[in-house]
């Protein structure tokens, strides 16, 4: 019985680590029409650097239109920076690379088969899933707490993304507009 939770586990994994599936929210378009962008990009940019820098306990106040201090949004900003480390080392691993729609991926080569066991690649999926999770509670929420329009969906995970770029270390891998992948 335990054996086959670890299957089922690791085929749901599998499928949705990387959001591959078709998810109507992934590629929504930047509209930025009814959000603050200035305000916004400000906002995401202090939020990724104190993700990046494992800041557990900071406040976001001073974005005009921004939602900032919602206690859902600083709960999933504060996860997000307790796996901060765990989450670099696996992007300095060449093995992964931030997608443009805002999540994570890991790149499920043959490389990455052959230089990690079976138990790390489990334990980089959930690593994957749950900072993917973090990050769709933090983009929907943030319109939802800023009274955005669904539209604005699209705003929000492209400047989170372009915040992550710009803080990204050299040798981290991103996915470019024409869907290529780059390091940085």
């Amino acid at each position: 019985m335990r054996k086959s939770g670890y299957l089922l586990l690791a085929l749901l994994v599998s499928l949705t680590a990387c959001a591959r599936l078709t998810n109507p929210f992934s590629t929504m378009r930047a509209d930025y029409t009814n959000v603050p962008e200035a305000s916004l990009n400000a906002f995401t940019l202090a939020v990724e650097q104190s993700v990046l820098e494992g800041n557990r306990t900071s406040t976001f106040d001073g974005y005009d239109g921004v939602a900032s201090s919602n206690e859902e949004i600083l709960q999933a900003i504060h996860t997000r920076a307790a796996r901060s480390e765990l989450i670099q080392a696996l992007l300095n691993s060449g093995h992964a690379y931030e997608q443009a729609q805002g999540t994570i991926c890991i790149l499920r080569t043959r490389d990455y088969k052959l230089q990690t066991s079976k138990k790390q690649r489990d334990q980089n999926a959930l690593l994957v899933m749950s900072e993917n999770a973090n990050r769709w509670t933090l983009y929907e929420g943030l319109c939802k707490a800023s009274n955005w329009q669904r539209k604005s969906l699209g705003a929000v995970q492209e400047s989170f993304f372009q915040a992550r770029v710009q803080s990204m270390s050299a040798g981290q891998k991103y996915e470019t507009a024409d869907g290529k992948i780059a390091v940085k």
